[in-house]
C-alpha cells in the first residue's frame, strides 16, 4: 500500500509539473501578434523591392509578384487580427484596409500604364513612383502600432 500511495503522490507531482510547463507557453494574443509581425516584415520587404524598381517592361510582372506576396501577407494578419491584443484591433483592421485600398490602386495604374507600352509606363512613372511612396507610408501607419521588432 505505501507503494501505492508513493506512485500516486509521484503522478500528482508529475502532473503538476507537465501542466505548469503547459501554462508557460505564449497567449494566443502573443502567438497573433508574431504571426501579424512575421507578416508586416514580409510587406516592408515587398514594399523596399517595389519602391526601387525601375520602369522597364517587366515593371508589371514585378509589381503584380510582389502585389501577390504582399496580399498573401495581408491574409496572414487578417487571419490572426481576431487574436490581437483589443487596443488595436479596430486601428489595425481599419489601416490595413487603407492599406489595401492604395496597394489596389498602384497595381492597376502600373497594368493599365503597360498596356500602352513601355513609353506609357514611362509618363506613368510620377504617378507610380507617388503611389510607391503612398503605399509605403500607409505600411508604416497601418502596423507601427504593433511595435514590431
Amino acid at each position: 500500500m505505501l507503494s501505492i500511495l508513493r506512485r500516486s503522490a509521484g503522478m500528482a507531482a508529475l502532473s503538476v509539473a507537465i501542466l505548469g510547463l503547459a501554462g508557460c507557453g505564449e497567449s494566443s494574443e502573443e502567438k497573433a501578434t508574431k504571426q501579424v509581425c512575421a507578416a508586416t516584415s514580409e510587406i516592408s520587404t515587398q514594399i523596399r523591392k517595389l519602391e526601387n524598381l525601375s520602369i522597364s517592361s517587366t515593371l508589371v510582372t514585378e509589381v503584380k509578384a510582389s502585389a501577390e506576396a504582399i496580399d498573401k501577407s495581408v491574409g496572414e494578419i487578417k487571419s490572426a487580427a481576431p487574436k490581437l491584443p483589443t487596443a488595436n484591433k479596430e486601428e489595425f483592421e481599419s489601416a490595413t484596409t487603407r492599406f489595401k485600398l492604395e496597394l489596389a490602386s498602384l497595381v492597376a495604374t502600373t497594368v493599365k500604364s503597360s498596356t500602352s507600352g513601355e513609353a506609357a509606363l514611362k509618363s506613368a512613372e510620377p504617378q507610380i513612383k507617388a503611389s510607391l511612396s503612398k503605399l509605403g507610408a500607409d505600411y508604416k501607419k497601418a502596423f507601427e502600432s504593433l511595435k514590431c521588432s
